[in-house]
């Protein structure tokens, strides 16, 4: 197999993870309920789902979006009965965190089922050996960007 450039490296780097951000984020394999999520409201239900309760701020930093529309999309997940909100009434009234209600972890449990089956697929895809590799290049990736 001929070496790839740098530059041809890099697009399908790109391609790849564009693909796989499109199949796990932008278009989920569920229906019913699931199916009206933006990308944004979809992203912050799977983040609640794997972080448990947090803090508005905490959410919007995980997800990546400025505190204000997070704000809209949290707003947009309590109207459909996925999230709700709670005051801390031990430490300080003011802060509001969010969590995913039943209908949110129903939601989020068939999100997961289906992720791991897809993933499943995958590594059945390579042999015991790549999938060795892949995960030990993946992971000094993800490392290499906690710098």
């Amino acid at each position: 197999m001929p070496r790839r450039s740098t530059t041809e490296k890099l697009k399908l780097l790109d391609e790849y993870i564009h693909a796989l951000i499109k199949r796990f984020y932008l278009r989920p394999s569920l229906d019913g309920p699931a199916v009206d999520l933006s990308g944004s409201e979809f992203f912050a239900l799977n983040t609640l789902g794997r972080k448990g309760r947090c803090t508005m701020t905490e959410l919007a930093k995980e997800c990546g979006m400025i505190l204000s529309s997070m704000t809209g999309v949290v707003n947009r997940l309590a109207a459909k009965g996925f999230v709700k909100r709670l005051r801390d009434e031990e430490e300080d009234r003011r802060r509001v965190h969010v969590e995913l209600d039943k209908k949110g972890q129903s939601i989020y449990q068939e999100l997961l089922e289906a992720e791991m089956e897809m993933i499943i697929t995958m590594m059945d895809s390579l042999k015991p050996e790549e999938q060795d590799a892949l995960l030990d290049a993946l992971g000094k990736a993800v490392g290499s960007l906690a710098r």
